[in-house]
């Protein structure tokens, strides 16, 4: 479970955590996320970063870069939250959630959660 720019500052990055823990998945997070210091370098998803291929890659507020996509695309099964449903995330994803981030993670977090 990925955190990008979208999520808009560092505080926000939690909501995201707490998603990763509800699924029983790591926290990822995009270079611009990395470079901003809101979550550490070894948690990066990208040609700088780390390659991963989970069975469910939940990119919450990523733009889709072709760097990060390169880290994920491997992955199963691709579930993006974004604003923008033409970002470039969009044509990569199984699933696309034209939401606010911050608003739907934490929700998403609690009803997962709360099974």
């Amino acid at each position: 479970v990925s955190a990008g720019r979208g999520v808009g500052k560092k505080e926000n990055v939690e909501n995201v955590r707490k998603l990763a823990e509800a699924l029983g998945g790591e926290l990822g997070a995009s270079r611009p996320v990395v470079d901003s210091e809101w979550v550490e370098h070894s948690h990066q998803v990208g040609t700088t970063g780390q390659t991963v291929a989970p069975k469910l890659y939940v990119a919450c507020g990523i733009s889709g870069a072709i760097q990060h996509l390169a880290g994920m695309k491997k992955s199963d099964f691709i579930l993006a939250v974004n604003t923008d449903k033409d970002a470039p995330i969009a044509e990569v994803a199984d699933v696309l959630v034209v939401a606010d981030v911050n608003q739907f993670v934490p929700a998403l977090a609690e009803k997962i959660s709360s099974k």
